[in-house]
C-alpha cells in the first residue's frame, strides 16, 4: 500500500515480507520482531512511519515486551469472529505499562462468523477500555464490501480485482444511512467528553465540521482515553490504507510524547530529554540479532540528539566510550546504509558490543533509560551435540541467542554436565534448536522438554562467611554478613548494600554482589534457580594486603547458600493461564479434564454456541494437552496457554525433586 515492496506476500503461502525467518514462513507465525520504514502520503503532506512487527504466539511475548518499550504508538490487530482473546489481554497490559496509545483494526471480516460489533464489546468487556468506532463495515463474512467512514460519512467500497488498494468513495446510499447516523451519534458521544466546544455543539444540534472530529479524536486517542476501531480484511489488504491515516491522523509522532526520563548514573537524580536534534544524545538499545556475514546487528531507538556514524557515545553500563559501527535502516531482513539516525527514528548498528537495554549518551550528560523487565523461563530443555567437537561451537552459539532473546537462558547442570536452555513454551524450544541446527550449523539433538521449577525462600535469616585460603599460592581474605528475606510473588531478587565505601570498597562489595547473583542460578534444594528474595549486605571485612574481588565473589557464593539453607527453602512451579474456547456440547467433558490436572475453572462464558473457558493449571500437567483436548473434542477446540505466576508446589510433587519415595495411597 505504501509502495515500500513491489508485490505483497501473504502469511497462508509463506511469503510474507516481515516473517522472513525460515522458521516463521513455515509455520505461518511471526516469531522475531521485523522491523521496515516506508512513507504515507495523505492530503496535507508526506509522513515517514518506522513500523515493528510483532508476534501474536505467548512463547514470544519477549520481542513485543521490548518493541513496546521504543514504540511510540501501536495498532492492535484483533480476529472479527474471536474478538480480544488472551494474547490480546497479555498485550494489552504490555501497552498500559508503557502508556503506548493505540488504534484496533478488526481483521478477517470476510471470514465466516465475523462480528464487528461483538468484537467492540469484547474490546471493553475483557480490556477495560473505550473503543469507539470510526469506521462500520458494509456487510460481513462473504458479503464484506467495504466501509462505511463515520467520520466524512463516506461510503468507500473495495474493488475485487488488484490487491486491494483501489476503492471508490461516495455519498452514503439510504439503506446505510441510519445505521451509519446511529454509529456516528454514539461515536460523537463519546469524544464529546474530552471537548467542550464539541459538546456545545452537540447539545444545540450544530454541525459537526470533519476536522474538528480527527482533532478531538487526536487528543482523546494520545491521552490513551479511547481506541479508535476501524476494520477490514488484511489477507485481502481491504481496510489498510484507511488504517494507515488513521495511524497519521491519531496515533502520535515523536514530538507528540513527554519527554524521555531516566535516572542520573551517578546522583540517581531524575534526568528528562526532549525529541529534539539539539538535545545532547539518548538513544536506547532494544533488540540483539545475530548476522551471520556482519556479526552482531543492534536496534536501536534514538530519543534526542543525533546518532552517527563513526562517532564516540558513552556506555554508563560499561563506564567507557564505543565508537559507533556502520549505521542502517530495516526492511524485514534487508539494510540500507546511512550516516545518521536522527531524534524520533529507529534504525541498527553493526559491530557494537551491546545488551539489551543499554543507553547511549555523552558522558557529560549522562542517563540510563529504565531496563525493560522480561518473564522467567518456564520450561526446560536438556540439549547436547552428536559429536564433542562441536561442543564449544555449541556453547558460543547459546550466547548469541540469549543475547538476542533475554527470555531464553543456557546454563551448565552442575551434576550432569549437560546444556540445559530455557524458555517461555515448547514451541520457543524447538524454533531455538531449530535454530541452533540451520543458522549455526551444529548437528545437536534435544531432549524432551520439563517443567522449570524454581527455588524460594519462606522466611527471613542472617548468614555469615569468613574466607580464609591461599589462591594460586597468595593468601585471600574476605569476610561478609547478610540477611535474607522473601519478598511477595514475582519479586525477582534485591540487592541493597547497607555499607559505606570506608567500611567495604565499591569494587569488593560489587564483587560481593555478583558472587551472589552467580549463586541465584543453582539453589540448595535440587539445584532450581532462586527468586523471590531480598539480600541485604549488613556487615563486611577485608585486609588491605590480601582482600580481593575474587575472594569477596567467592564469599558471596558461599553466604548466599547457607543463609537460603536457614530461610525455609521451598520449590516453586509455574502455573499457566489457560484460555479453551469450545462447542458447549463438550463442556463437561473439558472442565473435567481440567479438574484431572489440579486445574482451577477461574471463569466461564458462552457466546453464541461456544464456551469460552478460563482456568489456571500446572505447566508440569500440560504436557500432551492438545492431543487430549483434540480427542475430547473431535478436533473441534482450540486454546491458549501464558505463564501467569509461579506457586508452591504440591508435597508429592516435592517428594519427587528430592527423590524421597511418594505414597501410592
Amino acid at each position: 500500500m505504501a509502495g515500500r515492496i513491489h508485490k505483497i506476500g501473504e502469511v497462508n503461502d509463506g511469503s510474507a515480507t516481515m516473517d522472513w525467518m525460515e522458521q516463521e514462513q513455515e509455520r505461518g507465525i511471526t516469531i522475531t520482531s521485523a522491523a521496515t520504514t516506508c512513507s504515507w502520503e495523505t492530503d496535507r503532506k508526506e509522513y515517514i512511519l518506522n513500523i515493528i512487527d510483532t508476534p501474536g504466539h505467548v512463547d514470544f511475548t519477549a520481542e513485543v515486551e521490548r518493541s513496546l518499550r521504543v514504540l511510540d504508538g501501536s495498532v492492535m490487530v484483533l480476529c472479527a469472529v474471536a474478538g480480544v482473546q488472551s494474547q490480546s489481554i497479555t498485550v494489552d497490559r504490555q501497552m498500559k505499562r508503557y502508556n503506548v496509545p493505540r488504534v484496533a483494526f478488526v481483521n478477517k471480516m470476510d471470514r465466516v462468523g465475523a462480528d464487528f460489533e461483538k468484537a467492540i464489546i469484547s474490546i471493553e468487556d475483557q480490556l477495560s477500555a473505550s473503543p469507539v468506532a470510526i469506521q462500520i463495515p458494509i456487510g460481513a463474512e462473504e458479503e464484506f464490501t467495504g466501509v462505511i467512514d463515520l467520520v466524512s460519512m463516506q461510503e468507500l467500497r473495495f474493488k475485487d480485482e488488484g490487491f486491494g488498494e483501489e476503492y471508490v468513495s461516495s455519498e452514503l446510499g439510504d439503506e446505510l444511512r441510519a445505521s451509519a447516523q446511529d454509529w456516528r451519534r454514539q461515536m460523537l458521544e463519546h469524544l464529546s467528553l474530552f471537548d467542550d466546544a464539541l459538546l456545545e455543539k452537540i447539545v444545540e444540534e450544530q454541525q459537526v465540521e470533519q476536522e474538528e472530529i480527527v482533532k478531538v479524536l487526536r487528543k482523546a486517542t494520545l491521552s490513551g482515553k479511547i481506541t479508535p476501531v476501524l476494520c477490514g480484511s488484511a489477507f485481502k489488504n481491504k481496510g489498510v490504507q484507511q488504517l494507515l491515516d488513521a495511524v497519521v491522523n491519531y496515533l502520535p509522532s515523536p514530538y507528540d510524547i513527554p519527554p524521555v526520563q531516566g535516572d542520573h548514573p551517578v546522583t540517581k537524580k531524575l534526568v528528562s530529554r526532549e525529541a529534539s536534534e539539539s538535545d545532547p544524545l539518548c538513544a536506547l538499545a532494544f533488540k540483539v540479532a545475530s548476522d551471520p556475514f556482519a556479526g552482531q546487528m543492534t536496534f536501536v531507538r534514538v530519543y534526542s540528539g543525533s546518532f552517527e556514524a563513526g562517532k564516540t557515545v558513552f556506555n554508563p553500563r560499561k563506564r567507557k566510550h564505543e565508537r559507533i559501527g556502520n549505521l542502517v535502516k530495516l526492511h524485514a531482513n534487508k539494510r540500507e546504509e546511512i550516516s545518521v539516525i536522527k531524534a524520533g527514528d529507529i534504525g541498527a548498528v553493526i559491530g557494537m558490543e551491546l545488551i539489551t537495554g543499554d543507553t547511549l549518551c555523552p558522558k557529560d550528560h549522562p542517563i540510563i533509560l529504565e531496563r525493560t523487565q522480561f518473564s522467567e523461563p518456564v520450561i526446560d530443555q536438556a540439549i547436547e551435540p552428536k559429536t564433542k567437537q562441536d561442543q564449544d561451537k555449541l556453547e558460543e552459539s547459546l550466547k548469541s541467542l540469549m543475547q538476542e532473546d533475554p527470555s531464553f537462558r543456557s546454563r551448565i547442570d552442575a551434576e550432569t554436565g549437560q546444556n540445559i536452555i530455557s524458555g517461555m513454551g515448547e514451541l520457543h524450544l524447538e524454533v531455538m534448536v531449530d535454530r541452533l541446527q540451520r543458522e549455526f550449523r551444529i548437528d545437536c539433538k534435544a531432549g524432551t522438554p520439563r517443567v522449570a521449577y524454581r527455588e524460594t525462600i519462606t522466611q527471613a535469616a542472617d548468614s555469615e562467611t569468613r574466607f580464609e585460603q591461599q589462591l594460586d599460592g597468595k593468601d585471600q581474605f574476605a569476610f561478609c554478613r547478610i540477611s535474607l528475606e522473601p519478598l511477595k510473588a514475582g519479586g525477582g531478587f534485591e540487592f541493597e548494600n547497607k555499607l559505606t565505601t570506608e567500611e567495604l570498597p565499591r569494587l569488593f562489595a560489587e564483587a560481593l554482589e555478583q558472587g551472589i547473583q552467580d549463586a541465584l542460578s543453582n539453589g540448595v534444594l535440587a539445584g532450581f534457580s532462586l527468586i523471590d528474595l531480598k539480600v541485604c549486605l549488613v556487615a563486611g571485612e577485608y585486609l588491605e594486603e590480601s582482600s580481593t574481588e575474587v575472594a569477596f565473589t567467592i564469599a558471596g557464593v558461599n553466604a548466599l547458600r547457607e543463609g537460603v539453607r536457614k530461610a525455609g527453602p521451598a520449590f516453586l512451579e509455574p502455573s499457566m493461564k489457560i484460555e479453551v474456547v469450545t462447542p458447549v456440547s463438550f463442556t463437561g467433558e473439558v472442565i473435567g479434564d481440567l479438574n484431572a490436572r489440579h486445574g482451577r475453572i477461574r471463569g466461564m462464558e458462552e457466546q453464541g454456541g461456544i464456551q469460552v473457558i478460563e482456568a489456571e493449571v500446572p505447566l508440569a500437567e500440560m504436557f500432551g494437552y492438545s492431543t487430549r483436548l483434540r480427542s475430547l473434542t473431535q478436533g473441534r477446540a482450540s486454546f491458549t496457554m501464558h505463564f501467569s505466576h509461579y506457586t508452591s508446589v504440591t508435597e508429592s510433587t516435592r517428594k519427587i525433586l528430592i527423590g524421597e519415595p511418594v505414597s501410592s495411597g
